[in-house]
């Protein structure tokens, strides 16, 4: 009697698995794909836009001068109408500008700013945040320790510091010397940008031409000048991509990637190792390095009507009229040049 128990636990046992999907077979409750939302991004200034929410909610109809509010934490916050921060002066409570903000040479924010209207920002300041409704001017030699963001344009001179993330709703300017770790504009330029390559016919080309059913090539290590490929590339090794080549298709590598000048590369580009773009370049995809990504002079990369992403784990350099509509972020060191 217990060995025939046995059996037939033996047996539950093994048909036990297979209900579940005997069941589909029959009833196809999973017969429809996940709905999955392909239009769905990270928003990039998602804190920025929070601590406007919040003060603005937390202040009201307050009038110019010193109010205690709570935001995280009791703070005091110092509301004006247009402020104006004299050269050397140390601004210790929260900063609220009803209208414009300009600080003069070496002044001192010790605690976030947000003004209602543009903002001037004088030589060697530091700042902890701004938060900028207009638009946002920033001399040479300014530190910021956490983050910029404003609605309009932002032109950063020489020699910034930019902390862990510069964003703006339109065009974001940095000149050279200048150091970053997150930045999104719409496009990014750096210095110099009258070099870049233009939005020509090509920038038009949609995701139906980039991610269309095109063949995969393998094994290609080292493409001469004036390739043309209209395929996928998967490469086991470092790729060398010769000057004034076109490919049609994405980019994989195992190793590094490196392009010579004026090369156009109409899908993505991902490599296990180090990626250098060539001068006058044209990527109208995301690039993604687990090493470091070098872009050389008059590369653009992304096209006016579709947010891309520059992503390199250890490090991104710039050089002077490089343009990219979107993200740029390093877990590294960046640095335009």
């Amino acid at each position: 009697m217990l060995l025939v128990l046995c059996f037939v636990l033996l047996a539950i046992l093994f048909v036990l698995p297979f209900i579940p999907a005997a069941r589909e077979i029959r009833r196809k409750d999973d017969a429809t794909p996940l709905f999955i939302n392909m239009n769905y991004c990270k928003d990039p200034r998602y804190f920025a836009m929070s601590f406007r929410k919040l003060m603005l909610k937390s202040i009201g109809n307050m009038s110019p001068g010193l109010h205690a509010v709570t935001l995280s934490k009791q703070e005091t916050v110092q509301i004006s109408n247009n402020a104006r921060n004299i050269a050397g002066t140390v601004t210790e409570n929260i900063l609220y500008s009803l209208n414009d903000l300009e600080s003069e040479n070496n002044v001192t924010f010790i605690k976030e700013v947000y003004a209602r209207g543009n903002v001037f920002i004088g030589e060697a300041n530091r700042l902890q945040a701004l938060a900028c409704d207009g638009d946002v001017h920033v001399r040479k030699g300014t530190r910021f320790l956490r983050w910029l963001d404003a609605e309009g344009y932002v032109k950063i001179e020489e020699d910034c510091q930019l902390g862990v993330s510069t964003t703006c709703g339109r065009e974001l300017s940095i000149a050279s010397r200048c150091n970053f770790t997150r930045l999104y504009g719409y496009p990014v330029v750096t210095a110099n940008d009258a070099g870049h390559n233009g939005d020509d016919a090509n920038s038009a080309v949609g995701d139906s031409a980039i991610f269309g059913v095109v063949p995969t090539e393998r094994d290609i290590s080292d493409m001469p000048p004036h390739s043309l490929k209209n395929c996928n590339i998967i490469a086991e090794g470092p790729l060398s991509i010769g000057e004034q080549s076109v490919i049609r298709g994405h980019i994989k590598s195992h190793g590094k990637v490196v392009t010579g000048a004026s090369v156009t590369i109409m899908g993505n580009v991902f490599a296990e190792g180090d990626i250098e773009i060539g001068p006058g370049s044209r990527i109208m995809g995301t690039v993604f390095s687990q090493g470091s990504i070098t872009v050389r002079h008059g590369v653009t990369i992304g096209t006016p009507d579709r947010i891309k992403s520059m992503v390199g784990k250890k490090g991104i350099f710039l050089e002077g009229g490089v343009r990219v509509y979107g993200y740029i972020v390093t877990e590294g060191k960046g640095r335009v040049a």
